[in-house]
């Protein structure tokens, strides 16, 4: 099984540390794929940081080729 986990701001570092904590909670034989958005905001702090993430998770989501 492969599960995608789309952290919705851009900071690379905290996708890691999401990728790590999904991979440790994951069934064995579990594929976890954690990226996010290739534009954006580096944080969420208030409701236009989420609006622009919401569009970057949908952008970010229709270039992914790998099936999940």
């Amino acid at each position: 099984m492969r599960i995608l986990v789309m952290n919705p701001n851009t900071t690379a570092s905290m996708t890691a540390s999401i990728r790590a904590t999904a991979t440790a909670a994951a069934a064995p034989g579990t594929e976890i794929l954690a990226t996010e958005p290739l534009w954006g905001p580096e944080s969420i702090e208030g409701h236009f940081e989420g609006y622009l993430s919401a569009a970057a998770v949908l952008d970010r989501l229709a270039t992914l080729d790998t099936p999940f």
